[in-house]
This record gives C-alpha cells, sequence and structure tokens, in this order.
C-alpha cells in the first residue's frame, strides 16, 4: 500500500471537500482517502499495483480543483 499527501487548490467548503473525497474514492485501487479542507490537502492510500498517484491527480482535476506541488 502507497500512502501520499496531495495539495490541492480550490476548496472553500464541505461540500468541495465532499466532491473530492468521492472523486478520490472512485478510482480503482484507492484504499481510503481523507481531504482535509484546512489544510486544503488529501491522504490517499492506494494500491500501486492497480493506480497510481497520476490518475488520482487527475481525478482531482476533473472534478473542478487544481492540483499543486
Amino acid at each position: 500500500m502507497t500512502q501520499e499527501v496531495i495539495n490541492i487548490k480550490g476548496m472553500m467548503c464541505g461540500h468541495c471537500q465532499a466532491t473530492v473525497e468521492k472523486a478520490i474514492k472512485a478510482v480503482k485501487g484507492v484504499k481510503n482517502v481523507k481531504v482535509d479542507l484546512g489544510n486544503k490537502n488529501a491522504t490517499v492510500e492506494y494500491d500501486s499495483s492497480i493506480t497510481d498517484i497520476n490518475k488520482i491527480k487527475k481525478a482531482v482535476t476533473d472534478a473542478g480543483y487544481e492540483v499543486v506541488a
């Protein structure tokens, strides 16, 4: 299992937080996700044999938010 933190720009409220969480959870191979609205990031645990961080980041951008380095 791999764990990474993704910094996300554009989350303003609980709805944004829920939207990002739902988008990440929809990626096949994601086992756990915790979106932190205050810190503007998401901690993602995933199976690297099924998915990779780029697919997870794409899910965030597809949901309308920006991934920042």
